[in-house]
Order: C-alpha cells, then structure tokens, then sequence
C-alpha cells in the first residue's frame, strides 16, 4: 500500500472543506463558535480520482437516560460517527446497485458483495478524535504556521533557527472520562494527570453518555472494519480504512495516534496484520476551536453522497425541526438513525431473494435490530477477539433496541 504525496492530501482536505462551504448555512457555527468536520473519501487507484462520499460535523452526544428504544435519536453525534453512520447509507445504496447488476463500488461474488480493487476509503477529520488519541504532551509538538508537529520532525526539517520557548512538561487534556469500573485518570500535575490506553466516554456534563470517545470507535473500525455487523452479513471482506487524515492548525502527534489506534498495551501493529498511514494536512478549518471560537456549535450536519446529496441537520440527536409530539413517527426520523440504517438492510434483504437464509426462512419484518446483529457471527467473534486483547474494556449498552420495520 503506497503512501499519498503531501499535495494529494491538502487537495483532499480542501475538497472536503469547499463541500461543507457549500452545504447550506443551517447547522453551521455562528461567529463565535466551532465545530469538527469529517469526511469519507473514496480514491480509485487507477484513475486517481477521489470525491466525498459522507461528511459529519458536530462534538454533541447525548446521556444515558436519553437513549431511545426506537432507534429513532442518534446517540453519538460527534463529526466522526456521524461521518461513518453516513457512509453506512452509502454502503447500502451501492450493495443494492450491485445485486440490480448496475454501476457500483462493488461486484457480486455469489450472494454477496465485494469492493472493486480499485476502490479504497480515507478518513478525515479537522482535528485529532476526542479520547486517547488527544492525550499529547505539550512538549512533543511545536506551531509552524498553519500546522502542528511533533517537535522529533521539526529538527529533522531544519529550523533550529526558530526561537520556540519551550513549555513545562504537561499534557493537552482530553474531557473524555475512563469507564466507571476500571482505573480513573490520577489527575496529577503535568504530564501525570492522565493515564495512556484506556477506554474511554465521550465528554459531557450532567447526564453522562454510554458513548465512547471517538478514539476508541475509530480503532474499533480500524481492527474490525468500518462497515459494523449488518453489512458484514451482505459482503465477502471487511471495508478497512488505511489512510488517515487529521487537519492543520490543531495540536497533533503521530506517536499518540499510533498508540490510540493501534499499539495500546502490548498489542502489537503486526499483530493487527493491516498497514496504515498516518498524514497532518497544512490546511485548517475555518472554524476549529480558537480563542475567538470557545463555544462548541449545538447542531451536527449529514451529508451523503447519494441522490445529488442528502443533507440533514441534527439537535439533539433528532432532525432539526421535528417537535416532541412527531418525533416518534418514523417519517420524521433521521437519515442516519438505527432504524432507517436497518430499514435500508431490509430493504435489501427483501429485494432478494438469495439473502434469505440469512433469516433461516423467517419474516424479516419479524426480525428485530437486536436479533438481527447477533446472526453477523464472523464479525461477533472477531469483535470478542479484539476487545479482549486490544481494548480490555468496553461500556456494555441496555439491549433495549428490539425494534422492528413493518
């Protein structure tokens, strides 16, 4: 797998920044506050073409007790699972173009789907994921400009010459919280205050969220793919993410990255058996995080490269505009919500008949979300594989999503 050349990834980055200018304003920061933006690229490998295909804004979840049933409020609506849920969507709409035998992503291996060779995915994101991944000692990095390196690179580029007044040793902080039965940040001064590896939930105050931090769901697709348990069930091969972009302007370090993602405790990049590069791009987002911008934006935006883009605001983990009385009706859902993500598998499964003995000749409308995940068995167990010897640890959610598509 070759490494992209630096001006192919700012070409990228800007890509992705002139489509989220050109989004409408609705859901976008005001003046004085920030957001993250991440995206989903596809690149062919033989046309070097890449364009969008999901992008996610937003650094909102929601608490425990929120949690709908239903499938109907996004939990997490942080820039980088909204991204991923979005592409989810597309997956869908390209498996179904696939078994009507039309142009797609991917060609049909007997009853299932696999991606063309040609077609690979890379992630960005405007800043480092919330959780681990942001833990930095404030030693490590140094500002140039527009983007942020570890000090180890600024010496090997040469510029000695710059005047940097060092900073004491500490840590940038991460507000994402270790899980509540295992060991709890010492809170010291310095560079002690945090401990490095754990699991973590995402930020928040008041009612606190079952989410985990975007580090921890990013290496959870990293070891499993980034396709979840449905789809696992409709194609032939995990779809990895090998390419890694994160934004200028925002404090980074590859080697905390590494150890976010990949290397925690004594796992091992080997171990994982996949290669993976990590780039900073030079170019910043307009609206990350600044003295000027210090309130986080209250709304997440959609956006899916399907039917000339489909777009949609998030507040709360609801479609922006649908009131507490309409809420619960599934026309009001969101595009990225468990149900119609579900309802999209089913869809598929009822388009075709070979899928079926994924349902062992049951009704598929009888099937619930819940059930239906745990029959995607090879992913199960490769799940329990790498939670036990990468993760340790991980936040069990009620199994309360029994809900079904009629």
């Amino acid at each position: 797998m070759n490494r992209y050349k630096q001006c192919i990834i700012d070409k990228i980055v800007e890509d992705c920044i002139q489509l989220f200018t050109s989004i409408s304003k609705t859901g976008k920061p005001l003046e004085n506050e920030w957001t993250v933006l991440s995206c989903i690229i596809q690149y062919d490998a033989v046309s070097s073409i890449h364009k969008v295909v999901a992008l996610g804004t937003g650094s909102k979840c929601i608490g425990a007790s929120k949690m709908s049933h239903l499938g109907n409020i996004l939990n997490d609506s942080h820039a980088e699972v909204i991204a991923r849920r979005g592409f989810l969507l597309y997956l869908y709409k390209n498996i179904q173009l696939c078994l009507e035998s039309k142009d797609s992503i991917f060609e049909k291996v007997e009853t299932q789907c696999k991606l063309k060779e040609n077609v690979e995915f890379l992630f960005y994101s405007s800043q480092l994921p919330c959780g681990d991944a942001s833990i930095i000692r404030k030693d490590d990095i140094e500002n140039i400009g527009d983007i942020v390196v570890c000090s180890k690179r600024y010496a090997q580029d040469d510029v000695s010459k710059i005047q940097v007044k060092k900073p004491k040793s500490d840590v940038f902080r991460t507000g994402a919280k270790c899980l509540e039965n295992s060991k709890q940040d010492p809170k010291l001064p310095g560079i002690e205050y945090h401990l490095l590896g754990q699991v973590r939930t995402k930020p928040g105050r008041g009612d606190r969220t079952l989410s985990l931090s975007c580090s921890d769901k990013i290496a959870r697709w990293i070891h499993l793919g980034i396709q979840g348990s449905l789809i696992s069930l409709l194609i032939a091969e995990p779809i990895y993410i090998k390419h890694l972009i994160f934004g200028g302007g925002t404090p980074y370090s590859e080697d905390s990255l590494k150890r976010a993602l990949f290397t925690r405790d004594t796992y091992s990049e080997e171990k994982l058996g996949l290669s993976h590069h990590i780039y900073q791009s030079t170019i910043t987002l307009p609206c990350i995080k600044t003295d000027k911008k210090i309130k986080p934006a209250p709304s997440s935006i959609i956006w899916v490269n399907i039917n000339n883009g489909l777009s949609e605001v998030v507040v709360q983990g609801k479609k922006l505009g649908v009131t507490r009385k309409k809420e619960n009706c599934p026309n009001n859902y969101l595009c990225i919500s468990k149900y119609n993500l579900y309802k999209a598998f089913i869809e598929i499964l009822d388009n075709n008949n070979k899928l079926y003995k994924i349902c062992e000749n049951e009704d598929i409308k009888n099937i619930a979300y819940n059930d239906m995940k745990r029959r995607s068995t090879k992913y199960i167990t490769k799940w329990l594989e790498i939670k036990q010897s990468f993760f340790k640890r991980w936040t069990t959610k009620p199994d309360i999503f029994n809900f079904k598509i009629k």
